[in-house]
């Protein structure tokens, strides 16, 4: 628990005054989230998922619930409800952390997802579905989950394969989140921060892994073009990045080598994440009724993305939690 606490220290200092964690071991970052509610922790309010729901050779098996069809599907919701947890994640397609399991193919049926839908929107939580490959994207759409993690486009063999506009239509008409997550690449990561801003054009070698990831970027903004909402996410709460700034990072990655506008990175990092959250009308905005939740920067994202490195002050509820001089 110390670990997280310090994590969420970290985090609301550069800025980030709501989380969410899509997986974690036992009810961990529910007691933190509970402390922070009750003031005895500095932090972001946190939204949780708890274990995550995937199949008995899946992805994230070694702590997540595991189902194997439509009944233990819906034991698995129940047992998230009694967890406490705020969303339900589920594991549509395998992942790169686990040994195993593929990418780019689907873990679940389209059958077995609409029964995680139905179950969780019966105890009023939301489910995110992560997936990387289109055949699993296109069945969490179908089934009606309410966001997408990483929806990265890659066919079966783990390759970045073209968008599936039919799928991108449906996103798009159901208003379903893409959330652009996961570790930047270290070539990336080591070129942000030693650079000086460039074109997207330029032409930088950063390898196979690099490679994907701007292509990862291109197809989200290619999904943006056609309607899709996207929100900015880092796959994990307890980030990469030793300065916290792991959205900061991903932002200036979009802008200065993926080819996004900073209005479009803006737009998926504040309304794009409370929007992900199903709460539009509290957080990501300045409006009356809304949080009080603002973050004085040194200069203006708009125009410059690595102002979002430069982070003054932040106010969550209108209490001020850190300034800098």
């Amino acid at each position: 628990m110390n670990g997280v606490s310090r994590r969420c220290r970290g985090l609301v200092s550069a800025g980030v005054t709501t989380v969410c964690d899509l997986g974690s071991v036992g009810e961990v970052v529910q007691r933190v989230r509970n402390a922070i509610g009750r003031g005895e922790l500095v932090g972001p309010r946190i939204h949780c998922a708890g274990r995550p729901i995937t199949t008995p050779d899946g992805h994230l098996r070694s702590f997540g619930l595991l189902a194997s069809n439509e009944e233990s599907m819906a034991a698995s919701i129940e047992s998230l409800v009694a967890d406490g947890v705020d969303v339900v994640k589920v594991v549509a397609t395998g992942g790169a952390s686990t040994p195993g399991t593929a990418l780019g193919r689907a873990q679940f049926t389209t059958n077995e997802l609409r029964c995680a839908v139905h179950f969780a929107a019966n105890a009023g939580l939301l489910v995110a579905a992560h997936a990387h490959g289109t055949e699993g994207i296109g069945r969490a759409v179908e089934a009606g989950v309410h966001t997408v993690q990483h929806c990265t486009w890659l066919d079966d063999e783990g390759n970045a394969g073209p968008l599936d506009l039919g799928v991108l239509g449906e996103m798009a008409r159901r208003q379903q989140i893409a959330v652009i997550a996961g570790p930047l690449p270290e070539e990336l990561a080591e070129w942000l921060s030693a650079h000086v801003r460039t074109s997207h054009d330029e032409a930088i070698d950063f390898g196979l892994r690099g490679q994907r990831q701007l292509t990862t970027w291109a197809n989200a903004y290619t999904a943006r073009k056609h309607g899709v909402m996207h929100a900015l996410g880092t796959d994990a709460l307890f980030g990469q990045f030793a300065d916290f700034h792991d959205l900061a990072w991903r932002a200036q990655g979009l802008v200065e080598l993926g080819g996004w506008p900073e209005n479009l990175v803006l737009d998926a990092l504040w309304r794009g994440g409370a929007l992900a959250l199903g709460l539009s009308e509290e957080i990501g905005i300045v409006a009356q009724g809304a949080q009080a939740d603002l973050v004085v920067l040194g200069g203006d994202p708009r125009f410059d993305i690595r102002a979002l490195h430069d982070v003054r002050a932040v106010y969550r509820e209108g209490s001020p939690i850190s300034r800098f001089d």
